[in-house]
């Protein structure tokens, strides 16, 4: 399977979008936030700003006008630049912090004390010192990973093992993990000269991030962009961690036509947008995205008639179930799903269409379950939260 990634204008969004393709068809698209002031990934020295003990967390300020919640979740883990006592955190102390979640509405932005490193086959996270494994790593490929990570078991530091080292070199993660190790160390370092408010090191953009899992295999076509600054950004990235890469990354300056209309990316975008998904059959689904979960409706529209009802629910609800396992990745929707499929009597063709939505989730990237049909005949389905939405993004970067 080919992929190609483009980032180029979506004149219907009038936003920037990185939209990931797998033979030519939509499986990913991120707006690229035009919010410059996003902090997520930020390091900075911060300052504790007050404590609250009823609901253990503190408020930590990153700068003189931007105060965020913490959630001191082990205080042994904490690096402290200064601190005002040797045995807790207290107010006025000076401390290392990450930012997890940017603000949203109301909410401020969130920090925390376990910073994270990011590669390509790794992760590494100054508080959580385990070693842990992608769930998409089978038991093999776990075993081979645990035999390199003894060597790195320490009290400092913690790894997460991504997807892609399944495909790498013991020597190629030996030399990312010395990598992080001594960006963390830097770090630490350089905090040690700087004071309160201070930004010890800045994020990786969101769309360089999704790059970080696709690049290195092999199976990535081409990465194309008609945005200059782009272009030279995704360079510089992969010269320094990859440089076999170079040649994929592709500026696109053809006149005659736009890169837009040369993938159909709005097409795409609006698809991905909308409430409203037709099917082939005539039917269509209706998604809603609402605070605790996205609920999705299948209707038949008018791909039945009322006398062959029955014989063709089961053919519909296989439809709906391949465009939802589809618009689950590509809208990004996480958390709990809930669908109302068109009712069917038939205990059999209920197990049939959850054996079918169980293998169609499995390749998703995103650790995606199949739970339950309730007793209401709604399927409920759980998605890992890795990021924003499709939706979520577009409210923030409207509201920003």
């Amino acid at each position: 399977m080919s992929k190609t990634i483009v980032i180029t204008h979506s004149p219907y969004l009038n936003r920037d979008v990185y939209v990931q393709y797998d033979n030519k068809e939509a499986v990913e698209i991120n707006i690229i936030s035009n919010n410059q002031n996003s902090l997520l990934g930020n390091i900075y020295i911060g300052k504790v700003k007050n404590l609250v003990k009823n609901i253990s967390a503190a408020f930590v300020e990153i700068s003189k006008n931007q105060v965020c919640y913490f959630e001191p979740e082990k205080e042994n883990d904490i690096i402290f630049v200064s601190r005002q006592s040797p045995n807790k955190l207290c107010e006025g102390d000076e401390i290392l912090v990450q930012v997890s979640k940017d603000a949203h509405k109301n909410k401020r932005p969130f920090v925390t004390a376990n910073l994270n490193f990011p590669g390509k086959y790794v992760v590494l996270t100054s508080g959580n010192k385990s070693i842990s494994m992608s769930s998409k790593l089978s038991a093999e490929n776990r075993a081979a990973l645990n035999n390199i990570a003894s060597s790195f078991e320490n009290e400092e530091f913690g790894l997460i093992f991504r997807t892609n080292a399944k495909e790498a070199s013991e020597e190629d993660i030996f030399k990312e993990i010395n990598q992080l190790k001594n960006e963390f160390q830097t770090v630490k370092e350089n905090a040690n000269h700087k004071r309160a408010f201070a930004t010890v090191k800045l994020g990786t953009p969101d769309y360089i991030s999704s790059i970080l899992g696709l690049y290195d295999q092999s199976n990535v076509e081409k990465i194309i962009t008609d945005n200059e600054d782009y272009y030279n950004t995704i360079k510089e990235f992969v010269k320094k961690s990859r440089p076999e890469f170079l040649s994929r990354i592709v500026l696109h300056n053809d006149n005659q036509i736009t890169l837009n209309a040369l993938y159909g990316v709005d097409s795409d975008v609006k698809e991905a947008t909308n409430k409203k998904v037709w099917l082939k059959s005539g039917g269509y689904l209706f998604i809603e995205p609402t605070e605790a979960m996205t609920v999705i409706d299948v209707n038949s529209g008018k791909a039945v008639s009322k006398k062959k009802a029955k014989d063709t629910f089961l053919k519909i609800n296989m439809e709906a179930a391949k465009e939802i396992s589809k618009q689950l990745r590509v809208r990004n929707i996480s958390g709990i799903i809930m669908i109302d499929f068109i009712d069917m009597e038939n205990e059999e063709d209920k197990s049939t269409l959850m054996d079918y939505m169980k293998s169609l989730v499995k390749p998703d990237p995103v650790k995606t379950t199949v739970v339950d049909i309730t007793k209401l005949n709604l399927m409920e389905i759980t998605r890992k939260r890795i990021k924003k939405s499709l939706s979520e993004t577009l409210v923030d970067n409207n509201e920003s």
